[in-house]
């Protein structure tokens, strides 16, 4: 990795660690999940950094992709597992991790703390990836509990927040090997069994793919806007509701949705209902590994 390179990398990711440092300080039961986003968002741009993707906040049995919209009026109770997932960019070079947050003390996020960090003592150059799966994966069921199987660890590369490889959170026996300088993000989810998640709803993220003919001005509107403010990164639902109103909104990126020109990342929530933990850390493969967005 060139050191420009490496000096974006770890910029983005202290920036990060800054940034989740601040937004845990606020956090307290009773607190709305888009109040916790936009104080999140706020700070990125204060920083000089860039968003990567919107703010996660997904609580209990939701997984991921859960990102508070416009007038959203959910509220972080005692004893929710409320995980908040950030991504933040420096110059398209990006730093993504995660944290859980409880009201009370639970052993689910332990685990989910204890995963990674056992898999980051066995990241090196030449290391396979099955190897990393084995030490999460290892760490929970000693802790007592599962993980989400369905769910993986990722690479990150520039402008690209899922990259190559592929890292399940459980064991598989890839025989893939990590190579030096590859920025991986490893993110297990914890719950008390082994469980999978399924698509739900509503879905407040979207990303855009393609220019396509459009007939609706404010379709074309919407797209012009996703492509030259966003430039390839996902973006929340609300954002567009400066230009247009959530319904105008709403029905625009359902038709660029209709011919393909933008994707969506529904939340993903456990089948059976279980309360989810997840942690996620950002590393450079090197010896010693990188953690860059560590707190």
């Amino acid at each position: 990795m060139e050191q420009e390179a490496l000096n974006f990398y770890k910029k983005a990711g202290k920036i990060n660690a800054e940034i989740m440092k601040e937004v845990l300080g606020m956090i307290k039961p009773g607190v709305k999940l888009l109040e916790i986003a936009e104080f999140a968002e706020g700070i990125v741009e204060k920083k000089g950094a860039g968003l990567a993707f919107p703010v996660n906040t997904s609580l209990n049995e939701i997984a991921a992709h859960y990102v508070a919209g416009e007038g959203d009026s959910k509220t972080v109770g005692e004893g929710d597992l409320l995980k908040i997932d950030l991504g933040v960019e420096v110059e398209g070079y990006i730093a993504d991790a995660a944290v859980t947050y409880c009201s009370e003390k639970n052993p689910l996020v332990r685990a989910a703390e204890s995963a990674v960090s056992e898999a980051v003592k066995v990241i090196r150059p030449g290391v396979l990836v099955g190897d990393v799966s084995q030490a999460v994966e290892e760490t929970v069921k000693g802790a007592g509990f599962g993980l989400i199987v369905n769910l993986t660890g990722h690479g990150l590369d520039r402008n690209d927040f899922h990259a190559p490889p592929v890292i399940p959170m459980v064991a598989t026996g890839s025989k893939e090997t990590l190579e030096e300088g590859q920025v991986i993000a490893l993110e297990p989810f914890v719950t008390e069994r082994n469980g999978h998640v399924k698509e739900s709803a509503p879905t407040e993220i979207f990303r855009f793919l393609q220019e396509r003919p459009v007939r609706s001005p404010d379709a074309r509107k919407v797209l012009g806007i996703i492509k030259e403010e966003y430039q390839g990164f996902p973006f929340a639902k609300r954002w567009l509701c400066q230009e247009l109103s959530l319904a105008r909104a709403s029905i625009a990126l359902r038709q660029l949705e209709a011919v393909q020109a933008v994707e969506t990342f529904p939340p993903l929530k456990d089948v059976s209902g279980q309360k989810i933990a997840q942690h996620e850390h950002t590393i450079i493969v090197s010896d010693p590994p990188i953690v860059t967005t560590k707190l």
